[in-house]
C-alpha cells in the first residue's frame, strides 16, 4: 500500500474532515492498495495533548532521557 497524497487541515480534499474534527486533525491521508484496487482516506488526530518542558527528564520506560 503506498500513500500518494498528505494534506494539511484546510487544503482541498479536507475541509468535511476539518469540519468533523476541527483542530484535532493533523492531517488527511490518501492511500493506494493496489492488490485490492481501493483508494484509502486516512487521517491522524490528536487525541491527547500534556504540558511538556524539554529541559525535564523523562522516564520513556527504557530509562530516562532528557534534551541535553
Amino acid at each position: 500500500m503506498k500513500t500518494r497524497l498528505i494534506l494539511k487541515p484546510g487544503q482541498k480534499g479536507t475541509k468535511k474532515l476539518a469540519g468533523i474534527y476541527g483542530d484535532m486533525l493533523v492531517c488527511v491521508r490518501y492511500r493506494y492498495d493496489g492488490k485490492r484496487g481501493k483508494r484509502l482516506k486516512t487521517v491522524e488526530l490528536i487525541v491527547e495533548e500534556t504540558d511538556w518542558d524539554p529541559e525535564k527528564k523523562y522516564d520513556t520506560g527504557k530509562g530516562y532521557y532528557s534534551k541535553s
